[in-house]
């Protein structure tokens, strides 16, 4: 057999076995980089995606870096071309997707701190860019719509409290949970942080509706404004 053809052949008998072993028992067991690996077998056919799934899990560190990494980022990583870049930033997008569609449709009650932390890091968490992420509530604390409001600054983006009135009237919601994210950074807020949620809260308070949380998103921890009584 050639070279090339007995290359090939390992690689798909790689590939196999991979697929397998997901088929078996989910992704237990699964380092970060097979589970890259796994992915990009079916973005990258016919290659040894494994290498590629080492080299990006070096330089973003792990696989919520390398799926919130930037798509041009991810070019420049050996073995990653535009088609593989956006696949990639597809299923980051998905992600979060799923996330807000499964508190649509099963009605979940944001009222547990665990639980509205997850949704968080689902959502937001990976962001390379510091996003506000704005959660619409009805009376029984259920997700009726959330939204991104913009990337960069948060406690600079002075026009956030007349958004989320506006947003908050148009959707009838009678609460509010705000999030943020600290990318690379301690979730402790900052001064502008706590301006900026006064405004909000004051801004919400003259529509009677509350602002029940602010939630800060770190890499490895969190805040939270009522956990710390600042939102009492």
């Amino acid at each position: 057999m050639p070279k090339e053809d007995k290359l090939k052949a390992n690689h798909e008998g790689h590939w196999e076995r991979l697929r397998q072993r997901f088929e078996k028992s989910g992704l237990q067991g699964f380092h970060d980089y097979e589970v890259l690996e796994l992915l990009l077998t079916y973005v990258i056919p016919r290659k040894d995606t494994k290498p590629t799934a080492k080299k990006l899990i070096k330089r973003f560190k792990h696989l919520p870096g390398v799926l919130s990494a930037d798509a041009k980022e991810l070019t420049q990583v050996s073995g990653i071309g535009p088609q593989a870049s956006r696949f990639l930033k597809i299923v980051d997008a998905f992600i979060g997707f799923y996330f807000d569609q499964k508190a649509l449709i099963d009605d979940i009650q944001f009222t547990q701190l665990p639980q509205l932390v997850d949704y968080c890091k689902a959502t937001i968490g990976r962001n390379s860019n510091e996003v506000m992420r704005v959660l619409y509530l009805n009376s029984q604390n259920k997700l009726i719509a959330a939204e991104n409001l913009s990337e960069g600054t948060v406690s600079q983006a002075v026009a956030f409290p007349r958004k989320i009135v506006e947003a908050a009237l148009k959707h009838h919601a009678t609460t509010i949970i705000i999030a943020h994210n600290h990318p690379g950074g301690l979730p402790e807020p900052s001064d502008n942080d706590n301006s900026i949620t006064q405004q909000i809260k004051n801004a919400l308070h003259t529509v009677n509706i509350t602002l029940q949380e602010h939630i800060i998103i770190a890499e490895e921890s969190f805040y939270s404004y009522r956990q710390n009584a600042i939102l009492d």
